[in-house]
């Protein structure tokens, strides 16, 4: 097994050595064009255009976790397009007096942590008034649970992409909704351009926090941002490294948590899932891309050696769905291995485990500490050299607790000891729920946030230099992300066709005919589905929000 690691490793090092420059090369084409359109005046065509450049790197990574000249790019469009005296500078309030906050998010929605990050930053900061801007909200509902959470404190939700425009207008619309915040606090996807472009003037923008949740792979904001605050250790140490945040911009704050308190003990969860009371589950909760085959042995599989040998034991993954590669594996273990779709309501499952085993390759930071909370002690796969901590599990109140596995075998070895002593996972358990309710819950949270408020109100505005060329690297751990997060299936052709809502008019007719003259009328969305294309997001934003609530 770990000669198989091994070699998976390696096979991923020579894949991310060939597919990186390729990248490389079409992320550096799409940005020639963005600066084409921006020679010639067409600014809303360049900002698209550098969307799908920044899209294209998180996807398809090209050797960078950030571009710096990218993001000048995008700040001389803002600056072109939004003018110095439009709105009059902010005067930074003083330490501890900080009172409205804007959160701008690109979209949010009822599952993952990204959402649940926001809302409970909003409930646990009772204090300050919470304002929401979403750029890019699609179709699907807000939670209500965010919506009430910026209610009850005092703010106002806003969404962009409902109002008539395109991404310039947006950002002008969302550099006047900043101009009455104390503070901003990124939580926008990765390749959302909107922010840098509306906060590209920093001597008169106010303070930027940018939360980095996505710290494994390409990102934009660094250059507009006064403070990155980071949910891990090696999220600090690559934002330094590898995207240029200096240290003393460059933050900790844990994840925050809702104090959890259980409900239902061990053997009334279990019976209420239908599984036997003397049986020792393992739990997992990820989603359906975070499980994937390598070297041929799946998810499913790593676990069959220990099933067999523990006929008490089950596995429970929630989020994977369907998955055929993992029949086999099921077969072989009399069906204790037990899949179910994603869902919102995991709590019953949390409250029926005895372990809690990481997705794998790509770990699940919130699905873990949640573990943690419940008191279950928790197990990780990592495979990597130090070098690539960004693929391990590395969150504050985890690091002393976290049981971490080298190599398969180990991974059985140490599930096999708490399979065995209910006293050690017991205690295994309960020191990690601990370590997790002092850095992660209510007020301990707090001491973080406040001291990340002050960092960001005092510090001077980040300044924005001119950005040389930005460089490929073939090191670790870029390496290894095309194999670990990328496996998105589109071309370029599938990169324009998502862009062409938020397109001008005669850009958007021009690249239209093109993809119906190559691929004819149909598409995704059915017969004669490219007429579907030719109506401007803010359009269809209003639409589907009639429609659909």
């Amino acid at each position: 097994m770990e000669k198989i690691a091994n070699d998976t490793l390696s096979v991923w090092r020579e894949e991310g050595i060939r597919q990186i420059p390729q990248n490389f090369e079409v992320f550096r084409t799409l940005l020639a064009q963005a600066k084409d359109f921006a020679e010639r005046g067409k600014y809303d065509a360049a900002a698209v255009y550098g969307e799908m450049a920044a899209f294209y790197a998180v996807w398809r990574h090209c050797g960078l976790f950030a571009s710096p000249e990218l993001e000048q790019f995008l700040i001389d469009i803002g600056k072109k397009v939004i003018p110095t005296d439009s709105y009059s500078k902010n005067s930074n309030p003083l330490p501890g007096k900080v009172k409205n906050i804007l959160h701008v998010a690109t979209a949010v929605q009822a599952i993952g942590g990204h959402s649940k990050m926001m809302w409970r930053w909003i409930q646990q900061d009772s204090e300050c008034c919470h304002s929401l801007v979403l750029t890019r909200q699609p179709r699907k509902g807000i939670p209500k649970i965010l919506r009430e959470a910026v209610k009850n404190s005092g703010g106002k939700l806003y969404i962009l992409n409902e109002t008539i425009g395109s991404i310039i207008s947006w950002a002008k619309r969302l550099r006047s909704i900043a101009a009455e915040a104390d503070l901003v606090v990124l939580h926008i996807h990765n390749y959302d351009v909107i922010p840098i472009i509306a906060f590209a003037n920093k001597e008169q923008s106010t303070p930027v926090i940018l939360l980095d949740h996505a710290d494994h792979v390409f990102w934009m904001g660094a250059s507009i941002s006064d403070v990155v605050a980071n949910l891990r250790e090696s999220g600090m140490h690559l934002a330094q490294k590898h995207r240029g945040i200096e240290a003393e911009r460059n933050v900790l704050l844990p994840t925050i948590l809702e104090p959890i308190h259980r409900l239902l003990n061990r053997i009334e969860a279990k019976q209420k899932l239908g599984l036997p009371k003397d049986s020792v589950i393992l739990l997992s909760i990820a989603r359906a891309i975070k499980y994937k085959t390598i070297g041929g042995i799946s998810y499913a599989d790593a676990h069959i050696e220990l099933l067999k040998k523990y006929e008490k034991a089950t596995l429970l993954v929630v989020g994977a769905g369907k998955r055929e590669d993992w029949a086999a594996a099921i077969e072989q273990t009399q069906g204790r291995i037990i899949v179910h779709p994603e869902r919102e309501d995991t709590a019953t499952f949390y409250q029926a485990a005895d372990i809690y085993v990481d997705s794998f390759p790509f770990i699940s930071t919130t699905s873990l500490l949640e573990a943690g909370s419940y008191g279950l002690p928790l197990v990780s796969r990592f495979p990597y050299s130090d070098e690539s901590s960004i693929f391990g599990a590395e969150m504050p109140g985890l690091t002393s607790n976290l049981i971490v596995a080298r190599n398969l075998e180990e991974y059985t070895s140490f599930l096999s000891r708490l399979v065995e002593d209910e006293e050690f996972r017991l205690s295994q358990g309960e020191a990690t729920r601990k370590k997790i309710v002092e850095m992660h819950w209510g007020s301990n949270w707090q001491q973080y946030l406040e001291s990340l408020y002050v960092r960001a109100i005092t510090l001077p505005p980040v300044e924005t230099r001119l950005a040389p060329i930005d460089q490929m690297c073939l090191s670790e751990p870029h390496v290894f992300v095309p194999s670990i997060h990328g496996g998105n299936d589109f071309d370029l052709d599938n990169l324009i066709q998502s862009s062409l809502a938020v397109m001008p008019l005669e850009e958007r007719l021009y690249y239209w005919l093109k993809l119906v003259k190559k691929h004819g009328f149909h598409n995704q969305f059915g017969s004669f589905g490219q007429f579907r294309l030719l109506i401007p997001e803010w359009l269809y934003s209003r639409y589907a929000r009639l429609r659909y609530g």
